[in-house]
């Protein structure tokens, strides 16, 4: 008699389904989107400017509808929520996004305050914030600059001091904007490095990016061309089709 193999049971984060928005009735920025990302993985969006990334990032992050308005159809899901349905604060505790302007998400004058500005803000316990703080000091190899200002960090000191921020609250799901423009190859390995951490312990990370090259070591590329879905699969497989990627404008 033979014992059939058990399944591993994958959770899905994220959920995707029919999305479809327009800013304005006459021009739609998203047509009917479809994908899931699980626990764990890491799951590039791409396309040229314009083509529709960080407005779906922007819905994932519950900026759409809350903060921009707009028309939005379809299903979202991220965890067990619907971020247009639960609110901004809500959302951010299932899923924090890093924009790609990071200065404009630093506010305080040290980085042990940055980190617990979030926290403070959630009236977490003084204790609890205290603990929290020093574990993401640690995490981030950012212990020697806890009493930096972050003005005066390098470009991928910043990008990782704004993920660290945005993960005091410990969310399931991080959304990195472009997180590799604007870095040297030294900042570049730096932020890719933090991701693959993240991924190790079972988050699930999404990247937004225009150029493929910087994400070869994510799990599944989404190719997005005026707003829809022209690819899906893993990187190996989509770089068979590296003439398509090249035209597409992620491939250089």
């Amino acid at each position: 008699m033979h014992r059939l193999a058990s399944k591993e049971t994958v959770m899905i984060s994220v959920d995707v389904r029919n999305l479809t928005f327009s800013y304005r009735p006459e021009t739609t920025v998203l047509r009917d989107i479809s994908f899931t990302v699980s626990a764990g993985e890491v799951f590039v969006i791409a396309g040229l400017s314009g083509s529709g990334k960080t407005t779906l990032c922007q819905i994932l992050s519950g900026v759409i509808p809350h903060a921009v308005k707009g028309h939005l159809n379809g299903q979202v899901r991220i965890m067990d929520i619907e971020p247009s349905a639960a609110g901004l604060p809500q959302t951010a505790l299932k899923a924090g996004m890093v924009f790609q302007d990071v200065d404009s998400q630093l506010i305080c004058t040290t980085v042990e305050d940055e980190l617990a500005f979030g926290l403070e803000n959630l009236c977490r316990p003084a204790e609890d914030i205290r603990r929290r703080v020093e574990e993401l000091l640690d995490e981030f190899g950012l212990s020697a600059l806890r009493l930096t200002n972050p003005a005066d960090l390098s470009g991928g000191q910043k990008k990782l001091l704004t993920i660290a921020a945005v993960l005091t609250s410990d969310p399931p799901v991080l959304i990195l904007d472009e997180p590799m423009s604007g870095l040297d190859d030294d900042g570049r390995q730096l932020i890719r490095t933090t991701i693959e951490t993240l991924r190790d312990k079972g988050r699930s990370v999404i990247i937004v990016e225009h150029d493929l090259k910087y994400v070869t070591f994510a799990d599944k590329w989404l190719l997005l061309e005026n707003g829809a879905v022209v690819a899906c699969g893993t990187p190996s497989e989509l770089l068979e089709r590296d003439d398509f990627l090249t035209e597409l404008g992620v491939w250089e």
